[in-house]
């Protein structure tokens, strides 16, 4: 066979008694000519600066493996330790450069550009090294699968216990979860999102972001690499030995995980057996001002809050308020404000709004995180004989409240007389908080908007009407303004609450 393209040879199944009984043969490499020099095709990164110094003696192990099983390939070491700088001397393939920088990426950043091969070995956290690492297996997944571009093996410690190291990434909705497993193969090689342990790729797609913490630039890594459309596998027969020196830190300290959900808009991250991170829009410093596709869920809550204020200071003072419009939709449908929505619908009495024309009810929301602006007073319609209209603004991260001066309420106008008092007002669940809406908020919906009001439609400006009067068209989602992107809706259906739903 003569094939100048192939990176390594093809492998060949000889059947389930060629390797009996213990089956560490079974697939061979079959005899192939002009393949390249391995040496040519894959350079080994090996980072030490996060191993504790009780561990460094480990390098002399995987130095000599990587020696034993590939003895032309280079390897790029980075260590602070002197020894390993002197015991790499006795290997020609071995290029230590000494560093003191603690940066992670940065360390990792320059290996690679020191690699003249096509692919890297990224090997983090290798405590040894031996011919099960199978790099030809890897090579040959990503040589061969034009969309895989990043192909990695299981791994055990040194106390044995072994992983596939495959877990699935879902970014959705400012939620990010891994959760370990797969759903499809191929060559028996398991398709991923994220791998916990080494790995090769294409070197010019290795570049890792060094203003993140060392814990979680892989993770950051693997999220930019699904998001430009690459495809990563992990082939469990091919096992490294490593030990995972952040594994603890990525569990048990939010601080860590703060820059990454900063850096791609996420209010929750959540790991494996349970463990879950909540970031406030002041972690990830978002806006809340409304783009027409899903608002952070941070900003969710932050209305939440708002309307639990303004209940409790309603309450007090024996004001009538209710939801309006979008808000009372909100409430039927997500038990909360739409997620999606341009701005938030109150309705007060008209006799009462002018409460929010006063320097301390200014005052008194604003020390909640609460803007109160753009008041106007009622006016007084001589042909009803009552006070109607006036108007202000509630408001928070950009995000405000339109509320209207009204001469009634539903509840006041439509229950039963005896249930016609503030503590029998409905009210609506608002992210866990009771919050006044229409008397039958349902019903009130249902006339305001028409027919499949339990299905989805964007605000009047996304859908280009005139006015939030016109007829709006429930059922799909206009396109994303930025494709790809967790936030867009439609990455989400256009009917049904729960997809929509976090904790």
């Amino acid at each position: 066979m003569k094939n100048n393209s192939l990176n390594v040879c093809p492998e060949e199944y000889k059947g389930s008694k060629f390797g009996y009984p213990f089956y560490s043969t079974g697939w061979v490499l079959t005899n192939c000519i002009n393949v390249k020099p391995l040496s040519s095709v894959i350079s080994v990164l090996i980072n030490t600066i996060a191993y504790p110094k009780e561990d460094e003696k480990h390098i002399r192990n995987v130095i000599k493996g990587i020696n034993d099983t590939y003895p032309l390939v280079q390897v790029y070491v980075a260590t602070r330790s002197d020894d390993i700088i002197e015991m790499a001397k006795e290997y020609e393939n071995i290029d230590v450069v000494k560093v003191d920088d603690t940066n992670a990426a940065k360390v990792w950043n320059m290996l690679k550009a020191k690699a003249s091969t096509p692919y890297v070995l990224v090997a983090r956290d290798v405590v040894h090294f031996s011919w099960f690492t199978q790099i030809e297996r890897q090579i040959r997944v990503v040589s061969q699968i034009p969309t895989v571009k990043v192909a990695g093996g299981a791994f055990r410690n040194i106390s044995g216990h072994w992983k596939a190291g495959c877990v699935q990434t879902k970014l959705l909705n400012y939620v990010l979860e891994y959760q370990e497993g797969y759903f499809h193969s191929q060559n028996a090689c398991m398709f991923c999102d994220f791998l916990q342990g080494p790995f090769l790729t294409k070197t010019d797609l290795f570049k890792l972001d060094e203003s993140l913490p060392n814990e979680v630039v892989f993770e950051d890594w693997f999220l930019r690499i699904r998001k430009d459309g690459h495809q990563v596998m992990t082939c469990p027969d091919a096992m490294y030995f490593t030990l995972d020196y952040f594994s603890y830190t990525k569990s048990t300290k939010k601080d860590v995980w703060t820059p990454l959900a900063k850096k791609w808009g996420i209010n929750r991250v959540l790991l494996p057996q349970g463990i879950k991170f909540s970031f406030s829009c002041d972690d990830i410093g978002v806006s809340c001002k409304a783009t027409h596709e899903l608002l952070p869920i941070c900003c969710l809550e932050e209305y939440a809050h708002l309307l639990t204020v303004l209940q409790k200071f309603c309450d007090e003072r024996n004001i009538s308020f209710e939801l309006d419009s979008g808000s009372i939709l909100g409430g039927v449908k997500f038990d909360g404000l739409l997620p999606y929505d341009a701005d938030g619908d109150l309705i007060m009495m008209s006799t009462q709004i002018e409460i929010f024309s006063k320097d301390e009810t200014k005052q008194y929301f604003r020390n909640k995180g609460i803007s109160v602006y753009g008041y106007k007073p009622p006016i007084f319609n001589e042909k009803m004989g009552k006070l109607v209209n006036g108007f202000t603004y509630m408001g928070f991260r950009g995000f405000y409240i339109e509320v209207w001066g009204m001469w009634n309420t539903t509840n006041w106008l439509h229950l039963p007389p005896e249930l016609r008092n503030f503590a029998s007002f409905t009210k609506a669940n608002i992210r866990g908080n009771w919050i006044n809406t229409a008397c039958n908020p349902a019903l009130y919906v249902r006339g305001r908007y028409g027919r499949e009001i339990l299905k989805h439609a964007q605000s009047w400006i996304k859908q280009g009407l005139g006015s939030g009067w016109g007829e709006y068209k429930a059922g799909t989602f206009k396109p994303c303004n930025k494709p790809k992107h967790h936030s867009c809706l439609d990455n989400l259906p256009a009917d049904g609450n729960i997809p929509f739903f976090v904790d």
